[in-house]
């Protein structure tokens, strides 16, 4: 019951969060502009050669063609080992919730990139920011499978870790390369850890983790 209430309270925090910053992106609130402008010039000082490569190179993981080969090699993967409701889990959260539903809220709220120099090539439209909402499903349901189907503790902690390590470092190479406010990444990351929260409800209900993998 603990968990239960928890989960929902996060899933309450995120959608909450993601409105909020929604409202403030369609009513140029200027609170919004000082958070992004403040986090954006921490977050990017210094620029130097190497920081600039490092994010360059570990923000590819987050790109669609790259979010799109993940998910098909390990539905596919999951459903071969005959876990089909995990490989469902999997294909849905990435191939839905992450890039239709973010396509869709792009093009409605239609806010463009940052005015600041690009470190890497992007188009379209900023919020909410793609790589976000990618990589806090795709690997934030890589967590959760895990959880589900590896049994050795020390396993699943440093595939947890290692995993959560590479959602925050992508997120802020968005805001490093210029291709996104801050509010963008937060607002992506908030909107999908609710949706995955609630997709692993869905799919695999209120039990916890221990009472599935007994199963």
């Amino acid at each position: 019951m603990r968990w239960q209430r928890f989960r929902w309270l996060i899933v309450s925090l995120g959608l909450l969060l993601f409105f909020i910053l929604l409202t403030g992106v369609l009513l140029r609130a200027p609170l919004l502009l000082t958070f992004d402008q403040t986090l954006t010039h921490l977050i990017r000082q210094p620029v130097t050669p190497e920081r600039t490569w490092f994010f360059r190179n570990i923000t590819r993981l987050g790109n669609v063609k790259f979010t799109l080969v993940v998910m098909i090699i390990f539905s596919l993967g999951l459903w071969w080992r005959q876990k089909l409701q995990g490989a469902l889990f999997f294909a849905i959260n990435v191939g839905v919730l992450a890039l239709v539903v973010n396509t869709l809220i792009k093009h409605l709220v239609a806010r463009p990139r940052p005015l600041i120099l690009h470190l890497v090539a992007a188009g379209g439209f900023s919020f909410p920011s793609g790589h976000a909402m990618n990589v806090t499903l795709m690997y934030g349901s890589l967590i959760i499978l895990c959880n589900l189907y590896v049994d050795r503790f020390a396993l699943r902690a440093v595939f947890n870790a290692l995993l959560t390590l590479l959602i925050i470092t992508i997120c802020l190479s968005r805001v490093y390369l210029g291709v996104h406010f801050p509010s963008d990444v937060v607002a992506g990351a908030s909107l999908a850890l609710a949706e995955l929260l609630i997709s692993r409800y869905l799919f695999f209900g209120p039990r916890s983790v221990s009472a599935i993998r007994l199963n």
